[in-house]
């Protein structure tokens, strides 16, 4: 199986996340996705993060009716900070060489990538498919900034997967639920329902 891995904070998840992993699922003609919400990231401070139990369940509820996609709680049960190369490698473990893993990346990450713990090691354990909302080509200053990339152009850039433009953040979401602003359509029904039922991302 072809399975494709997207991490992220999910605070909360929305629409544009589904659609991302929808698009990358059909145009890679993967087996499955795997949402993988992040405990502690090394990369993002994590204030504003509620807690790892609700984004979990937020992730649950949005993909619930979508075959293709599945949830791990791999992450968030880790003590400490969350490095993907320990993901990925967990992963490999309990799934087995027959599963391919491929690392689903925003044109964003790959300003800081060669600063990853152990890449080297985790670029030969999986594929990168690298998500643009706009043209982009491998060969410009954004590529270029990444050792690892730039030895594995040709791969990427095969596997690269292009998004339409989404206007919509978790950062607006949160502002607009302080604010008391509607969120209707930005996230699925179901997702907003258990945010108006916890109490979450409320102005205390």
């Amino acid at each position: 199986m072809d399975i494709g891995i997207f991490g992220g904070s999910f605070n909360p998840i929305h629409i544009g996340h589904l659609i991302v992993a929808e698009e990358v699922f059909q145009q890679r003609n993967l087996s499955k996705i795997l949402f993988m919400p992040t405990g502690i990231s090394p990369h993002k401070k994590s204030s504003g993060l509620i807690a790892a139990v609700h984004r979990y369940e937020m992730v649950k509820l949005a993909i619930c009716d979508n075959e293709h996609f599945d949830v791990s709680d791999i992450e968030i049960k880790r003590s400490g900070k969350s490095y993907t190369i320990d993901t990925i490698k967990t992963l490999s473990e309990e799934l087995g060489k027959e599963h391919n893993l491929f690392l689903i990346l925003g044109t964003d990450m790959i300003n800081e990538i060669d600063t990853w713990k152990d890449i080297a090691v985790l670029s030969q354990m999986c594929h990168f498919i690298v998500v643009n909302r706009f043209p982009i080509a491998m060969n410009n200053d954004i590529v270029k900034k990444s050792a690892i990339c730039s030895e594995r152009k040709e791969e990427i850039e095969k596997l690269m997967v292009q998004i339409p433009s989404i206007g919509i953040s978790s950062t607006e979401i949160r502002e607009k639920l302080n604010k008391g602003l509607s969120i209707k359509y930005l996230v699925p029904t179901c997702v907003e329902d258990y945010i108006r039922t916890q109490s979450l991302y409320l102005k205390r």
